[in-house]
């Protein structure tokens, strides 16, 4: 991203955390509008419609993420966290099952699928993808090296 797209999108960052949504999502669109190809900003901008709840809007923007990043395991988290919210379980767990398929270790995807396959009746999946989850979270933490 060009270095003034970045600058637009650090103050789209900023709006955010002032919870300023809509303020956010117009500065992220106008780096769009310049740049229709940045993940990033599609990611940040859906996460911001998804807290104004407009469900629609994030799922087309984390859409339009993924097709800039089709191997993007985040990227299909956060679509899986969406559906997640709208109580779309089976799409949610879809999401989330191609998020565990691109990245195995990450440990997220698994918590939140855990999740799911509970709303589910599931539990069996569920207990497992827990535990998964404990298991590769634990890891890394014992990657880090004091």
């Amino acid at each position: 991203m060009r270095q003034d797209l970045e600058e637009r999108f650090i103050d789209g960052q900023f709006k955010f955390m002032d919870e300023d949504f809509e303020g956010c999502i117009a500065v992220f669109t106008d780096v769009l509008e310049a740049d229709p190809q940045c993940a990033k900003v599609y990611q940040a901008r859906a996460i911001a419609c998804l807290r104004l709840n407009d469900t629609d809007a994030a799922i087309k923007d984390i859409d339009a993420a993924i097709k800039c990043e089709p191997e993007n395991a985040r990227l299909y988290y956060h679509k899986g966290s969406i559906l997640f919210k709208a109580e779309l379980w089976n799409e949610a767990l879809k999401c989330l099952t191609q998020a565990i398929d691109l990245s195995p270790a990450y440990a997220p995807a698994y918590a939140l699928r855990s999740e799911v396959y509970e709303r589910l009746g599931d539990k069996d999946a569920a207990g497992l993808d827990i535990n998964n989850a404990m298991v590769l979270r634990k890891e890394s933490t014992n990657l880090v090296d004091f």
